[in-house]
């Protein structure tokens, strides 16, 4: 009889595997799933994010029309995690929950965190791979450490006039970081940008804290923040220790970005980083 219902389970996920998939995203829908007059379904993400309010299928106005009968459908089902083929064993896992263990999963897959002049790197696979391919391939450096001293030397920001440098990486309580910096133009203005990435999910990296600082001719500038995922998409320009104009650049023959950023990570309640000089 088991296997009659597994039978049955996969056939009923079998054709509810095109409704519960959403037209934007293409990502499995979470409750509440939207529908146009037409029956193609939509993730309320997804559906708030359209300028125009038109099903991307039909072209019809999708209005508020929620879809109950697939909703308690999607909650009878039972599903495998999607990263299985990457050897995730966790089985049956009720599809209402999936969304939270393949967030947290061991086995989920990030993209690699590198870019420079216009080229992101296409390499994916989970935290163990992504560590050793920015070690082997990009030649990073894991320094186990919770607090570090970084000189960051750009070349000719006019020249180039957009750098990434992430070839620092620090290993501290459980976790791997990425210490990453940017150099870009405003116009004509030059603008350094430090910031701190947790090599792992959201979830986890909201458990850490990080402070940023620049020490220089007496004056300091400083930021503190939660580090971002790398695979967020929501950090801001402004997230993170942003340095403008003459303090980026001082002037003088050389036309380089070179900064000594300070940084520390902690854990709230688990003592607060003392950054030193």
């Amino acid at each position: 009889m088991e296997f009659s219902r597994d039978r049955h389970d996969a056939e009923v996920l079998d054709n509810a595997q095109e409704l519960l998939t959403c037209s934007v995203c293409f990502e499995y829908i979470q409750s509440p799933i939207y529908q146009c007059h037409n029956g193609h379904t939509i993730c309320s993400s997804c559906k708030a994010g359209l300028f125009n309010k038109l099903c991307p299928s039909c072209r019809q106005e999708l209005g508020d029309i929620r879809c109950p009968e697939l909703e308690k459908t999607a909650e009878s089902l039972v599903v495998n995690c999607k990263y299985k083929e990457f050897g995730c064993p966790d089985i049956n896992i009720p599809y209402c929950t999936r969304f939270i263990h393949e967030d947290s999963c061991t086995f989920r897959q990030y993209s690699c965190p590198w870019s420079g002049y216009g080229w992101a790197c296409p390499a994916v696979g989970d935290i163990p791979f992504i560590v050793y391919h920015l070690r082997q391939h990009h030649k990073s450096y894991v320094h186990k450490t919770c607090y570090f001293k970084r000189q960051f030397i750009f070349p000719d920001i006019y020249k180039y006039q957009n750098y990434t440098s992430v070839d620092t990486i620090l290993k501290c309580f459980d976790g791997y970081f990425s210490l990453r910096a940017q150099g870009y133009l405003i116009g004509s203005i030059p603008v350094f940008i430090a910031f701190m990435n947790f090599i792992g999910n959201q979830v986890d990296a909201n458990s850490y804290r990080y402070s940023l600082e620049i020490r220089e001719n007496g004056q300091k500038l400083s930021f503190e923040g939660i580090p971002r995922s790398i695979n967020s998409e929501s950090r801001s320009k402004m997230d993170g220790l942003v340095v403008m104009g003459s303090r980026v650049h001082p002037g003088g023959e050389t036309r380089d970005i070179n900064l000594v950023v300070i940084c520390g990570i902690w854990k709230p309640g688990f003592g607060c980083a003392t950054l030193v000089g």
